[in-house]
């Protein structure tokens, strides 16, 4: 009987752990410069849901945020993978101002945080 109430506490407390991650505001967010619009990154073929989770996606224009956050922008465009409102991983454009990233990128980035 002992066995069975810790094995069944166990499961409990996975289950919710993993209802938690469930919780979570998963976004993509796309910072680019006004005169750096032509190399925008389509969102689109990124993924919207992992896991079961959906994953919002945003765009800003870095002439309107706020000087700390143009401050520790070094390339546009940009793209910060947030959960929670919290950076978690940030991809940045190379010196043609361009950004490569794949879905796989994503996805890895995803599962290294949602297991």
């Amino acid at each position: 009987m002992k066995k069975f109430i810790l094995l069944f506490s166990i499961l409990i407390i996975g289950f919710l752990s993993s209802f938690s991650v469930l919780q979570s505001e998963i976004s993509l967010l796309q910072i680019n410069a006004q005169w750096n619009r032509k190399n925008d990154i389509n969102l689109d073929y990124l993924p919207s849901f992992h896991n079961n989770i959906k994953i919002k996606k945003d765009f800003a224009l870095l002439e309107s945020q706020t000087p700390d956050i143009k401050k520790s922008i070094k390339a546009v465009p940009v793209i910060i993978l947030l959960v929670d409102g919290k950076q978690k991983y940030q991809w940045t454009a190379n010196l043609s101002f361009k950004l490569d990233i794949t879905k796989d990128e994503v996805k890895s980035a995803l599962n290294k945080l949602i297991k």
